[in-house]
């Protein structure tokens, strides 16, 4: 399944490429964008005619044709003009970029320095925009980057705020994404033996270890994880429907895309690790929870309750005793 953000990545970037072939097959596009026919031809149809600026006449509206299988794109007039940004747009352009720059690490910054400079001559100023995302962010971020690259497990101090605790943990760290202003760092987390993605703000101390991470450690359970380091951009996804009073659950995880269902209810596509981080993740919403959609994810939640079970009752035995 297409999740309604990855449609848009391929909408915004086959528009462009349309209109410089003046005019392209259904299939070409469908193959070249890896996008279904049947989305694609829904989304120029209901999504791309309607886009525009106010208000909303011929002059301002893209024009979508499909003319025996052959698509073709006009912009409007009022998109040949040339673009003028406010003070305020400029600057929160600027500020996106030098961050994603800040934290790229490459040995040549490439197109997106050269747009940034190209940003910087337009608008007249030789001043450099300094950002910082977050305090809490400035000494544990570059602690984990930098072990990530040496591939050196980190010992982490994060609060949770779905529990209102406090863990110590040891990760492997492999993945980092910008998302709605917060860093997130993903990557094995051996207290939960499993993948698991980390706001960094919430990080409050990390230490790089001297223990390497060559191979994903094996979990408790003897499941051995793959040894391929977990990427959210090719995880497969999974959607559920849960009561939105769960919502709290969902503090920290990466989201492709979520929405209102039936009666007090939520629609969630997500990208997910493993079936047993999915089945941790339903136990935790708890009654009212289902899985809509898991094409390449199987979850066995009766087991995974029954686990759950059986690690109580060992842990009320040890108490006991």
């Amino acid at each position: 399944m297409i999740s309604a953000t990855d449609r848009m990545k391929r909408l915004v970037a086959a528009i462009p490429w349309i209109v410089a072939q003046d005019g392209a097959s259904l299939d070409e596009i469908s193959e070249r964008f890896d996008y279904p026919r049947n989305l694609l031809v829904d989304d120029l149809r209901e999504v791309v005619f309607f886009v525009g600026v106010p208000p909303y006449t011929p002059d301002t509206l893209i024009e979508v044709y499909i003319d025996d299988d052959v698509v073709y794109i006009s912009y409007a007039d009022w998109f040949s003009r040339p673009m003028k940004l406010t003070g305020p747009e400029l600057l929160a352009l600027l500020t996106a970029g030098e961050t994603a720059l800040a934290f790229d690490n490459q040995d040549q910054a490439g197109a997106l320095a050269r747009g940034l400079l190209k940003l910087r001559v337009a608008s007249g100023s030789d001043q450099f925009v300094d950002v910082q995302v977050a305090s809490a962010e400035q000494t544990a971020l570059p602690v984990i980057r930098s072990a990530a690259d040496d591939r050196l497990c980190v010992d982490i101090e994060h609060y949770s705020v779905a529990t209102n605790s406090v863990t110590n943990r040891r990760i492997e760290p492999g993945r980092f994404f910008l998302a709605e202003g917060n860093w997130y760092v993903g990557g094995y987390c051996h207290l939960a033996s499993d993948d698991r993605v980390f706001r960094v703000d919430r990080i409050r101390s990390a230490v790089a270890t001297s223990h390497s991470f060559s191979n994903t450690a094996e979990a408790v359970s003897g499941d051995q994880q793959s040894t391929e380091m977990f990427s959210l951009d090719t995880a497969p996804r999974a959607t559920i429907s849960m009561p939105e009073n769960r919502r709290r659950v969902l503090d920290g995880l990466p989201i492709d895309d979520i929405s209102e269902g039936e009666g007090d209810s939520l629609v969630v596509t997500l990208p997910v690790s493993s079936s047993r981080w999915l089945e941790q993740l339903l136990l935790r919403i708890g009654p009212g929870v289902a899985v809509t959609e898991s094409p390449d994810v199987d979850v066995e939640l009766a087991a995974a309750g029954e686990r759950l079970r059986e690690r109580y009752r060992n842990a009320e035995t040890t108490v006991a005793k």
